[in-house]
């Protein structure tokens, strides 16, 4: 071959392969994103043109599609100068073409909604290219914009559903511990508390029968005053509590005269008030309010009512019988039956009548209504808590928030969390939050934070946030 023709030959083939191998592709895309918003699919993108001959008419068409179904959505066509005038004299120009008129790239913006379909749960978007000249066609490789993303996913974000538990003081704990204590809202019940919930409600100094003398040693005395002695001295050590009412009830059982039983209830209320100011360290008298109950019906009642007697719709109705005079009611008793039932009611009910005298104490803490809270036991006892103390603020402010997370008002929940960032029980709250507001990045910080601090929660929801980032790009 002619050593000439041979390198003119080389160098032609050369640049064909140089040409092919720096070939610009006719568009590009940027900025796209796919999602379900409703009932729709809304698919987004700039189409970018990067070079297209002034002669030149080119089809962009997406295309959404899975493993068995796929939609042509609406094209864009793309004509230059030349090639659209051209179109214009023989009447076939499309209205909405886009027309390039210099040699620069031109940005498209692509928007369109299609009604959603079960099957594009999961897609993937190409886009087809369609190349014409004056008599040449052109099919530029499909472009793959995005692949395998979830169009629909309902994210059900982990975390704790029952709200923390605050922190007690000392004396807020045995407030709660020891039925006779008792914060001062509860002091306007206090009769109710010694007829309604005497057992769950007072402590119970034991006298012998007939007697008013204090015996330490006796049924459970000492102790049962000791741990008078022990609340006293634990309002007096917190800054914000005082020591502000003691309610002393004496009592005797209905039976032998009234006038006795009466003085004797007096005297056992007294005996246990002059104890227990020997034992406070400032005895004002204003303290103590004395109740004589006299003869304890109300106890006998209650007894009566819940045992299984015969007799007991007859003996509850003597005992309701307040027009009867005292006296009359226990002769009644007596006679009933026999004397049969009077007899039970004396071996098993009224020993503990003749010998009780009860105690109430009431105290006030230094706090706003507004910020103190309520707190009951299962026995139905109260207590009041300070939600912004050092102990509780951070337990209030995650509490709150989970009330808003669980009305889906993330953004008020958010706030409160802030508040309390540095808590590790506000690490996966946060981050459930975050990724509500599809703050992905946040939400993932928030969530690692959580697992690094073993909640047990974290780990579904990074999950979930995987999942999530799936579904938009």
């Amino acid at each position: 071959m002619n050593k000439v023709l041979y390198i003119l030959i080389t160098t032609f083939f050369f640049s064909i392969s140089a040409f092919s191998a720096e070939k610009e592709e006719p568009v590009t895309i940027t900025q796209q994103s796919i999602k379900k918003v409703g009932d729709q699919v809304e698919l987004t993108m700039d189409i970018v043109v990067n070079k297209l001959n002034s002669k030149y008419k080119l089809t962009v068409t997406p295309v959404i599609y899975n493993t068995t179904e796929k939609k042509e959505l609406e094209p864009v066509q793309i004509a230059g100068k030349y090639r659209y005038i051209a179109d214009q004299r023989e009447g076939i120009a499309d209205e909405d073409v886009f027309v390039i008129t210099r040699k620069t790239s031109h940005t498209i913006p692509y928007n369109v909604s299609i009604p959603y379909e079960d099957w594009m749960a999961e897609v993937s978007v190409d886009v087809k290219q369609f190349q014409e000249g004056c008599c040449s066609f052109d099919e530029p490789g499909r472009m793959t914009v995005a692949e395998n993303k979830l169009l629909y996913y309902q994210p059900e974000p982990k975390f704790r559903l029952d709200p923390y538990d605050y922190e007690f003081t000392e004396l807020e704990q045995y407030t709660l511990d020891n039925p006779f204590l008792h914060s001062m809202e509860d002091h306007n019940q206090r009769y109710d508390i010694l007829v309604k919930d005497r057992d769950k409600g007072t402590s119970v100094v034991i006298f012998t029968v007939g007697s008013h003398k204090l015996d330490m040693n006796f049924q459970g005395n000492k102790d049962a005053l000791d741990a008078i002695a022990k609340a006293f001295k634990l309002i007096e050590d917190d800054p914000n509590a005082v020591l502000k009412h003691i309610m002393i009830t004496g009592y005797a059982s209905p039976e032998g005269s009234l006038a006795f039983n009466t003085a004797l209830a007096q005297r056992r209320a007294e005996t246990v008030k002059t104890y227990i100011q020997s034992i406070l360290s400032s005895p004002r008298n204003e303290l103590f309010e004395l109740h004589n109950g006299r003869e304890d019906w109300d106890g006998l009642r209650e007894r009566v009512e819940n045992s299984h007697m015969a007799e007991k719709s007859e003996i509850l109705e003597i005992i309701d019988s307040y027009t009867m005079e005292q006296e009359i009611r226990k002769t009644k008793l007596k006679q009933l039956n026999g004397g049969a039932p009077y007899k039970y009611m004396l071996e098993n009910f009224y020993p503990p009548l003749r010998s009780a005298g009860y105690v109430q104490v009431f105290y006030e803490i230094d706090r706003t209504a507004t910020v103190a809270t309520a707190v009951t036991d299962e026995l139905g006892r109260t207590t009041w808590v300070d939600p912004e103390s050092p102990a509780n603020v951070n337990i209030t402010r995650i509490n709150e928030a989970l009330k808003f997370i669980k009305e889906s008002d993330f953004e008020q929940a958010l706030t409160q969390l802030l508040q309390a960032k540095d808590d590790p029980k506000a690490f996966n709250f946060i981050g459930v939050c975050h990724m509500m507001m599809k703050n992905y990045d946040e939400s993932g910080q928030w969530f690692r934070k959580a697992l690094e601090n073993n909640d047990p929660f974290a780990q579904e929801n990074i999950d979930q946030l995987n999942m999530m980032r799936r579904v938009e790009f």
